[in-house]
């Protein structure tokens, strides 16, 4: 037994120290981008004039259009996604029926396909979507379904929810109140998680938002390329900047909002 719980806490010690060195990882090039996006030049130093909010202003002039663009389409991609994916994870979760593991495959096969091929592929099959931004939607669609239905379907599979359930039948409760009142409450965590996966995914998405965008429907992160391709090191930091304290809050009102912890999931 003491071997057992060694060998976990080893395994434990290791999944922390690996998890640590990512969050540094990730957070480490943050300072410098603030550094560079308040320089007046970068070549010549940082901050070497003086710190300056010359570049935030003028990339947020570009950035606001976009940024409600990004919002529309990931919240429109959220409720499409929770329109198909809830009862497609509730019949994977619940139902075992010919077909199932072919379904589970087509659904996660974005997965597995480039986002450029998914966007050629749209083009080729609905060219008239394009010009009303629908396809746009269909490839945050195609992308994102298959987090939400992986992230619910296990959820929904629990044998407690379903003990639960079952109790509330012989209690009386009718579908509806057995969903609103146990299954909702009980996978909420899982809901959660899902969401705060398909808008902060959608809202990051360049491969497939680069080939269906339209010029009135472009969103952050063609947005962000062009900065960086075509724009001022600075001015495209900047505009990092501004994407970057986006994304994160809207993950952070998910979260709280939904009353739970994403690791609950």
């Amino acid at each position: 037994m003491t071997s057992r719980h060694s060998r976990s806490d080893s395994l434990v010690a290791v999944g922390r120290t690996f998890a640590v060195t990512a969050a540094v990882v990730c957070l480490l090039p943050l300072p410098l981008l603030v550094a560079i996006a308040t320089s007046t030049s970068w070549q010549r130093g940082a901050w070497a004039e003086g710190p300056t909010f010359r570049w935030l202003a003028e990339s947020w002039d570009n950035f606001a259009p976009y940024a409600g663009v990004s919002l529309r389409l990931a919240l429109l991609t959220l409720v499409i996604d929770l329109i198909l994916g809830l009862p497609v994870a509730w019949a994977l979760a619940r139902r075992r029926f010919p077909g199932r593991q072919a379904l589970y495959a087509l659904i996660s096969l974005p997965l597995a396909v480039p986002g450029i091929a998914i966007a050629l592929a749209l083009i080729l099959a609905y060219p008239t979507w394009r010009a009303g931004g629908w396809l746009l939607v269909a490839g945050h669609v195609l992308y994102t379904l298959p987090f939400l239905v992986g992230a619910l379907a296990p959820a929904l599979a629990g044998a407690d929810l379903r003990e639960r359930e079952a109790v509330a039948a012989t209690l009386g409760a009718g579908l509806l109140r057995r969903l609103c009142f146990v299954t909702l409450p009980v996978v909420r965590p899982a809901l959660l998680a899902a969401a705060i996966m398909v808008v902060t995914l959608s809202l990051g998405e360049f491969n497939v938002s680069f080939f269906l965008f339209t010029p009135t429907e472009k969103t952050l992160p063609v947005d962000l390329y062009a900065a960086y391709i075509t724009g001022r090191l600075e001015l495209a930091a900047a505009a990092t900047v501004w994407f970057l304290l986006l994304v994160v809050p809207a993950a952070a009102a998910i979260e709280h909002l939904g009353g739970a912890r994403v690791g609950q999931a």
